[in-house]
């Protein structure tokens, strides 16, 4: 045994070897902080057995146990909600394939009621056509006989009558409008189920197109008729699939992220968004007045948290890690009020910018704004507010700041929104 070791030994270690073992300690510290917990627990015990009545050596024992629990428990987390992911997407898959083969289904259906229709179509145009043919000759001479007639008389009643055929024909052409109007109502219908089934999978394709169009021709639907119907279609279309993703089990963030896309592929607007999510909350006993939040933070267990006490207070919450799918979103919604983090690691724009974005959108423009941040610096408070953000909420925070602080905010927007 050398005589370091010797010393090391000892009760209470020479001051060299202490000096060491805190400077072994920094860089436990460095790796700690640096996530490095293997590397930090193996320069702990060069320091333990440099200096083992350091009571420093024990406080990072504990800090290393404590961090990797939490990163096991965070691991399990993880794995937990990809399974939950992984369900939710299944069920919807086999919701999508279940609506697919009803619509091959119906197809087939509507295959044959097309060609009935358009047999009842071709009959009833020619029984009109023999009905003012047959109106025509009945009705020329009322009240002659052939022994009555001259022979230029029996000409002119053998061909068309040339003048005045018109008030006779007026009583028939009338009665014919009627089943006319039942026709269009029929082809409407079946027009729109058509559309339905086009857009069950959110998007129309090339071969889709040209079959409608055909229809059209076929139905003598104008353009209009046709705007007007695939927008109730599109709208119904969206409505369901909105349905499954409400009744899948995702949490906000993953629900908003998938609603989200399923507007894009719909080309749902703002306001068809609007009457559709409030159909649903009331069906599903949600308050449709509820107030939509949107929040974002690239910290998935703040984000979580957040999330879970804006909804047991009472609010509708669109949860995003990245400011670019929030911006996404915006683009086509009006919330009532917006929360996000400064620091935004994961995205293409930070927290200012961001706002700064937000605000050129002119429905977005007097929105309340807060600001939330880890960051205890007076000058990046003073820049936030200085944007024309509303307030700024500093890390760590309670759940009953953070709801009074919404609270007040929505009070306040409502007050002048009512002057």
């Amino acid at each position: 045994m050398n005589d370091r070791q010797v010393m090391a030994t000892t009760p209470n270690a020479s001051e060299e070897i202490r000096m060491e073992a805190n400077h072994i300690l920094k860089v436990v510290d460095q790796a700690i902080k640096a996530g490095f917990l293997d590397e930090a627990k193996e320069h702990l015990e060069k320091a333990k057995k440099l200096d083992p009545t350091n009571a420093y050596i024990y406080a990072f024992q504990e800090r290393i146990a404590f961090l990797k629990e939490e990163a096991e428990k965070k691991k399990i987390s993880v794995s937990n909600r990809g399974a939950m992911e992984d369900a939710a997407r299944a069920k919807l898959d086999a919701d999508r394939r279940r609506a697919e083969e009803e619509r091959l289904k119906k197809e087939d259906a509507q295959v044959k009621q097309l060609e009935e229709w358009h047999q009842k179509k071709l009959e009833a145009e020619k029984r009109h056509e023999e009905e003012l043919v047959r109106a025509v000759k009945g009705q020329a001479v009322p009240n002659a006989t052939p022994s009555s007639k001259t022979p230029e008389q029996h000409r002119k009643i053998e061909g068309v009558p040339q003048e005045k055929p018109v008030p006779q024909r007026k009583p028939t052409t009338v009665q014919q409008n009627e089943p006319a109007a039942t026709a269009s109502e029929q082809a409407h219908d079946m027009y729109k189920r058509v559309l339905l089934l086009a857009w069950a999978d959110g998007a129309i394709s090339p071969e889709e197109e040209s079959q409608l169009r055909d229809l059209r021709t076929s139905l003598r639907i104008t353009m209009e008729e046709h705007t007007q119907l695939e927008l109730e279609a599109k709208e119904e279309s969206y409505a369901h699939a909105f349905t499954l993703v409400w009744t899948s089990g995702m949490n906000a963030r993953e629900r908003s992220a998938v609603i989200n896309e399923l507007r894009q592929k719909y080309h749902i607007s703002s306001e068809a968004h609007s009457r559709v999510e409030a159909k649903v909350l009331v069906e599903f006993g949600d308050r449709q007045n509820k107030p939509t939040l949107y929040v974002i933070d690239d910290d998935e267990n703040t984000l979580g948290m957040i999330v879970r006490v804006l909804e047991s207070g009472g609010f509708a919450v669109h949860a995003f890690n990245t400011s670019d799918e929030a911006l996404t979103g915006l683009k086509n919604d009006m919330p009532d009020l917006i929360i996000s983090d400064i620091n935004l690691e994961t995205s293409t724009i930070g927290g200012f910018s961001f706002y700064e974005k937000v605000r050129q959108l002119h429905h977005l423009s007097h929105v309340p704004f807060i600001f939330l941040s880890g960051m205890v610096d007076e000058g990046m408070i003073r820049y936030g507010k200085g944007l024309g953000a509303d307030d700024y909420l500093t890390k760590p925070f309670s759940g009953e700041m953070l709801l009074d602080t919404i609270k007040g905010k929505l009070k306040r927007y409502k007050q002048l929104k009512s002057n």
